[in-house]
């Protein structure tokens, strides 16, 4: 089994989760802009975080979860999507710099499918229902849950599944016992 970082980036908290497929992956979220900061300050907090990992714990796969470019995608204004793509290109940098293959972009909907066995959610369902699945497994609970944190839970889900095809949303829920399919 290949370990695996999985990110789920965005321009004021970074989600991640690690582990090897099979484990309870270890997650957080780090927030590498700060008030008053500037963009660069942001891009060297990350690039100084991710490599800190790559050291440390060296997963043998970073993914992380493409970003929405179109408009409507979530973006406030032009400078939150700079500072967005910023940290994304620093981060794929930073892997491609340090690692023998690139950072893989996943799409949330894909990641989403192979998690939750849904791909596309409509307006407002899709974060409850990645939610619903970190709690069912027992990744987090009500009081450590964070969106961010949830949606890499979520990446890391799909990555970990491309190794051990049993970790999928639908495969799992037909190998558990019928009580903890109700729960």
């Amino acid at each position: 089994m290949l370990s695996i970082l999985a990110l789920d980036v965005s321009a004021t908290a970074t989600g991640w989760a690690m582990g090897l497929p099979g484990d309870k992956p270890i997650s957080g979220v780090e927030r590498f802009s700060r008030e008053g900061g500037t963009a660069d300050e942001a891009y060297v907090r990350a690039v100084v975080w991710l490599n800190r990992i790559l050291y440390v714990h060296g997963p043998a796969i970073v993914a992380m979860e493409a970003p929405i470019l179109s408009s409507g995608g979530g973006f406030t204004n032009p400078h939150t999507a700079d500072l967005l793509q910023g940290i994304i290109h620093v981060l794929r940098f930073a892997v491609k710099a340090k690692m023998p293959g690139a950072a893989q972009l996943i799409a949330a909907s894909t990641a989403r499918k192979t998690f939750t066995g849904k791909g596309s959610y409509s307006k407002g369902e899709a974060k409850d229902a990645v939610q619903a699945e970190v709690l069912r497994r027992g990744w987090l609970d009500l009081e450590t849950m964070q969106n961010d944190r949830a949606d890499a839970l979520c990446l890391w889900g799909h990555m970990a599944a491309q190794q051990l095809p049993e970790l999928e949303y639908r495969r799992s829920l037909k190998t558990q016992p019928p009580a903890a399919q109700e729960a």
